[in-house]
């Protein structure tokens, strides 16, 4: 199956649009979704799930609202770890319906302290409680490095070898890796990435230029990230998963979140299809 076929929007990406609006826009251009838990009503959920079920559209992947075991940048509260993994597997089963044989991205996220030895040991130890309550469901869990910028703001893990490290203590067969082309370009991850095998779950594309905040991604092809050897990486790891733009573009002049929605995932679209040809593994 070729890259394009497997491409998939993050609804973070058309963060204005709702959940409706995003699968029809997605579909129209042949691309599937990664849904946002915060997308979803709450007292309209269960139809809004039977809706999307109804769909010609494939769903990759969910960003649950808690996905970190200690509080995050975005996601502060709840502050107890015990209460974000109850919530987390909340989010697993509530669409367990709709993700089976899919993946949720997780991180660790930190604390203030910069206590990285008690975030790693916890996080160990709530890692194979939610892998385990995931696989019951027939849902995977992947932990996704960040950016060297987001280190002990929402995550003590920002390189794949370190996530390796994690993925060997938790020891669970559904637990795997996200990995992230925009969080992990500059941290070796053209090499980093051929050792994840058949632990990489998820794959996440981004461009980047010179940030001007923590939320200012850009469409791949807009950037300096080499995308097309990235997937070429991944291409030769064997990976028959998903792929996933995710743009988070917020607060800055001419945000993507502010033009016109169409035009966004055209440019997407056509963005991921000249690195997939780059990448010479569009087969």
């Amino acid at each position: 199956m070729s890259i394009l076929s497997r491409l998939h929007i993050s609804e973070v990406s058309t963060k204005n649009l709702t959940l409706r609006e995003d699968a029809k826009l997605y579909r129209r251009h042949g691309l599937g979704i990664e849904l946002w838990e915060s997308k979803f009503s709450h007292d309209n959920f269960e139809a809004e799930i039977d809706w999307l079920g109804e769909q010609d559209i494939h769903v990759s992947s969910l960003q649950p609202q808690i996905m970190t075991v200690f509080p995050s940048m975005s996601v502060q509260e709840p502050h107890d770890p015990d209460e974000r993994v109850r919530l987390f597997c909340r989010a697993v089963d509530r669409f367990s319906r709709i993700l089976k044989g899919r993946v949720i991205p997780t991180q660790t996220g930190a604390v203030p302290t910069g206590d990285e030895d008690l975030v790693w040991r916890t996080s160990v130890e709530a890692y194979k409680k939610i892998a385990d309550y995931a696989a019951r469901r027939d849902v995977k869990i992947a932990l996704e490095p960040l950016g060297a910028s987001l280190m002990n703001r929402s995550t003590i893990v920002s390189n794949i070898v370190t996530a390796l490290e994690m993925l060997d203590e938790v020891n669970h067969p559904n637990f795997g890796i996200c990995a992230d082309s925009y969080n992990l370009w500059e941290s070796a991850a053209l090499d980093q990435v051929s050792l994840c095998g058949e632990k990489l779950f998820l794959v996440h594309l981004a461009d980047w230029r010179r940030p001007r905040n923590f939320h200012d991604r850009h469409i791949p092809g807009d950037g300096v990230i080499p995308n097309g050897e990235f997937l070429r990486r991944i291409h030769d790891t064997g990976y028959t998963g998903d792929y996933v733009v995710e743009l988070f573009s917020d607060g800055v002049t001419n945000s993507l979140w502010s033009q016109d929605p169409e035009s966004v995932v055209r440019r997407i679209r056509q963005g991921v299809e000249t690195a997939a040809e780059e990448s010479g593994a569009t087969a």
